[in-house]
């Protein structure tokens, strides 16, 4: 039996990404056919307004807003899966 540490970190981010994408479209695929609340309500992380750094040289705007639904949560869990079989 292999140990987590042959795994490797990059493999674990891999997967997890791939679950999120999937899963978050597979997610509003399903809110367009079930009208149910667990599927067309979803939570959002992060900043809806970019903050603006002014540093006269240049200027950096950052922003950033996780959706989060329940397809991808089930993509989070598939990428644990898959990452923990594997």
């Amino acid at each position: 039996m292999r140990r987590v540490r042959d795994r490797g970190a990059g493999r674990l981010v891999l997967l997890l990404l791939c679950g999120i994408i999937i899963g978050s479209i597979i997610g509003h695929i399903l809110s367009l056919y079930i009208d149910h609340p667990i599927f067309t309500h979803g939570a959002k992380l992060g900043s809806e307004a970019p903050v603006t750094l002014n540093l006269t040289v240049f200027t950096i705007t950052l922003g950033f807003v996780l959706h989060i639904n329940f397809g991808t949560v089930l993509g989070v869990i598939l990428g644990l899966v898959l990452y923990y079989r594997s």
